[in-house]
């Protein structure tokens, strides 16, 4: 049996606003986005008072831990029927609908 944690929804929705992320992120947005936080916020480098650095950092951190585990494990089907029932089509009907007409393919 494999058990899988995600973070409850109200858990991801209070984590990206702390981040400021955008409401679509992925894995490598939410990096980026800490790095700069950090650069900002990390008791060692910022020019805040140290009290609220610390706290900002540690509310980050846990922000950054929170998306990061969702977006590690989250569970994607590529069983077929699960991406017709996303899509309403299989793989090469979604291509060819959205990129078909496009002059590159011929």
């Amino acid at each position: 049996m494999v058990i899988s944690y995600l973070p409850s929804h109200s858990h991801t929705m209070t984590a990206r606003p702390t981040m400021t992320v955008p409401e679509a992120a992925g894995i490598n947005g939410i990096h980026n986005r800490f790095r700069e936080l950090a650069k900002e916020w990390h008791p060692d480098v910022s020019c805040s008072d140290p009290a609220l650095s610390h706290d900002t950092f540690i509310r980050i951190k846990e922000a950054y831990d929170i998306l990061t585990d969702y977006c590690m494990n989250y569970e994607l089907s590529f069983r077929k029927e699960d991406i017709r029932h996303g899509t309403g089509c299989d793989s090469k009907e979604f291509w060819m609908n959205h990129f078909g007409d496009d002059p590159i393919w011929g």
